[in-house]
């Protein structure tokens, strides 16, 4: 399985600012693909250069191996893109997806908006106005105008900003679902533990450059510490005495939480506990590290020593 985009040495300059700097991209085939950073890092940016509403000052943008400042009008044919941006309030659904096909030149309009408003669960309210939608309504009409055409590539910016929990849950369920149909997405955000339920690939950006990028799983591998949950006679100071270990917390259930350095082996930790504890230890376990655990470890990095609000 190939590449359906491949980004190098991309840049961005908006005059004396850079929004990016010499990014580096490729999104797999058949991926959902968690684009992550802070507000104003540089999303947004990246994903109006893939559909073709910003030109880039340098590098190469290439989609289903074509070159986008020479294709853009074939290439977004097969893109349905999801911007953070409001809707005509006074159309009515099934109005305005009509609208959009009109101007897609999609044929049979009238049997594949149905398909899409029941692919998203709206088929019921096709005839209601969008402003009198709620957020999370508004957003899989979204989705629903994206899906229109049937694309080959999904692009969501922000999908879930704003939701409350069951819609987030309803939106990522949906993705799922695309997702086991063939569709490849690239989803944008900064609600770092909903892209960790479902993405497969991610890439981290901050203030233009990307720190970070692979598929998930493999990631959360190399952070420089550990978390280990454990429970029994656990004096805290006896702990902390071990130079490798560098916190130590509790969780709801009273059990220890805590944070060792990835160069010391797990029986080393558990012999040197064991030793600490008098042998009275009831419970041991390695924590599994999540997507947000490694955001915050990166972008830590990448602001050390500067003035960050």
């Amino acid at each position: 399985m190939g590449n359906i985009i491949e980004i190098q040495n991309l840049t961005k300059n908006y005059g004396k600012f850079q929004a990016l700097n010499r990014i580096n991209l490729t999104v797999p085939e058949e991926s959902i693909f968690g684009y992550l950073g802070p507000n104003g890092a540089g999303k947004t940016t990246t994903l109006k250069i893939l559909v073709g509403l910003l030109h880039y000052s340098q590098g190469s943008v290439k989609i289903f191996g074509q070159e986008v400042k020479n294709h853009s009008v074939a290439i977004n044919k097969q893109i349905g893109f999801l911007p953070d941006a409001e809707m005509p309030k006074y159309e009515t659904i099934y109005r305005f997806l009509s609208l959009t096909g009109k101007l897609n030149d999609i044929l049979y309009r009238k049997e594949r908006i149905s398909e899409v408003l029941q692919q998203v669960g709206l088929k019921k309210l096709q005839n209601r106005k969008i402003g009198n939608l709620s957020r999370g309504q508004k957003q899989r009409v979204g989705i629903a105008n994206a899906l229109l055409h049937d694309p080959q590539l999904l692009i969501l910016d922000e999908p879930n900003s704003g939701l409350d929990p069951i819609a987030r849950k309803n939106i990522l369920s949906l993705l799922k679902d695309l997702a086991k149909e063939g569709k490849s997405i690239i989803l944008s955000s900064h609600i770092i533990g909903e892209v960790d339920k479902i993405a497969t690939n991610i890439a981290i950006i901050h203030r233009g450059k990307i720190i970070e990028a692979g598929k998930r799983n493999d990631l959360t591998k190399y952070l420089a510490h550990r978390k280990y949950i454990i429970s029994g006679k656990i004096i805290q100071e006896k702990v902390l005495s071990l130079d490798y270990v560098t916190a130590f917390n509790l969780d709801l259930l009273d059990r220890v939480i805590i944070t060792v350095s990835n160069n010391i082996t797990e029986e080393q930790l558990l012999l040197d506990l064991i030793q600490k504890c008098d042998s009275k230890i009831k419970f041991f376990s390695l924590m599994e590290f999540s997507l947000e655990d490694l955001f915050f470890a990166k972008i830590t990095e990448e602001i050390k020593g500067e003035d960050y609000p």
